[in-house]
């Protein structure tokens, strides 16, 4: 039986751009004439892709009294995500980003938090507490006291922390770390906790944990090349990444993240939940838009191991 998964993050309206390259500081570059407006937010969407693939999700953070704030959660409802404890604020508007996409399927993303700034560690707290989930899903684009009272007030759920994005200073997300059960950064956010240069290899990798001192469970991942998962008291392994004809890679580490709640609330151990949750994220990366849609997972799931 698969237990409730509780998303703490941001809900955001999405404007994705395509162009031919990502532009370099300074420069202008023209679209390929598509643009792509959708609802999006790390928090939704891992949100979406965990209650997609069949768990039962309750979603916490906070949106505008707006047309964007509406989307958000019209999104969100209609794949059964349970939005009691979102906020609608009247005096903000709704988290806006916007998505560059370039010809090789990689992206940079500029966002404003919006509504998603004001979520407050009391409103969390109670959301919690009242949910009592399997499992509890945190990103950074929340307030870090909104992220420190959902790890307090987790209780005996499996609390997963995707450090992203990861702020100028680490530290703060730093003192968090050591209070997860399950730690997913990819190379840049693990390098810049364990204050080094970014990861290069796999040696590079575990140097980088283990720099990060006392921690329970690290999945590193890696893009295309999969992840790196590292148990306590276990060696790591080497998730490998699969070969997908990629289209557009944001998102795909919500993806990752959201089916890896959910294989964790129906009790898959970890290096299991870590090889659906790669196979899944690679084969989103071949479908435009940062979120998973309940239509593909059907063409998605032969790719599962």
């Amino acid at each position: 039986m698969t237990g409730l998964v509780c998303v703490v993050g941001s809900l955001n309206d999405d404007t994705t751009l395509a162009v031919p390259v990502l532009p370099s500081p300074g420069e202008t570059t023209l679209t390929r004439g598509v643009r792509l407006t959708s609802p999006g937010g790390k928090g939704a969407n891992q949100a979406a892709a965990a209650a997609v693939l069949g768990a039962e999700v309750a979603m916490v953070g906070a949106v505008g009294d707006d047309e964007p704030g509406e989307r958000s959660l019209a999104a969100l409802r209609d794949v059964g995500v349970d939005l009691t404890a979102v906020a609608v604020r009247e005096d903000v508007g709704t988290g806006i980003a916007v998505i560059t996409v370039d010809d090789s399927g990689e992206n940079t993303i500029v966002v404003d938090p919006g509504a998603n700034r004001t979520l407050t560690p009391d409103e969390v707290t109670r959301a919690i507490t009242a949910a009592s989930p399997a499992v509890l899903l945190v990103q950074l684009e929340v307030p870090r006291d909104a992220v420190t009272a959902a790890v307090e007030a987790a209780g005996d759920a499996v609390v997963v922390l995707n450090p992203a994005p990861m702020p100028a200073d680490p530290e703060p997300v730093r003192e968090v770390v050591s209070r997860v059960d399950v730690l997913v950064p990819n190379r840049s956010e693990l390098g810049r906790l364990a204050g080094r240069p970014e990861p290069t290899d796999a040696s590079e990798v575990a140097e980088c944990v283990a720099a990060l001192g006392p921690t329970g469970s690290v999945v590193v991942t890696l893009g295309a090349d999969g992840a790196l998962c590292f148990e306590p008291g276990a060696a790591p392994v080497l998730v490998p990444g699969i070969p997908t004809s990629t289209r557009d890679a944001s998102g795909a580490g919500d993806v990752f993240c959201g089916c890896l709640a959910q294989e964790l609330a129906r009790g898959t151990g970890l290096l299991d939940a870590v090889r659906s949750a790669n196979a899944l994220a690679a084969a989103s990366t071949a479908h435009p838009g940062a979120r998973i849609r309940a239509d593909l997972v059907d063409r998605m799931s032969p790719l599962a191991p």
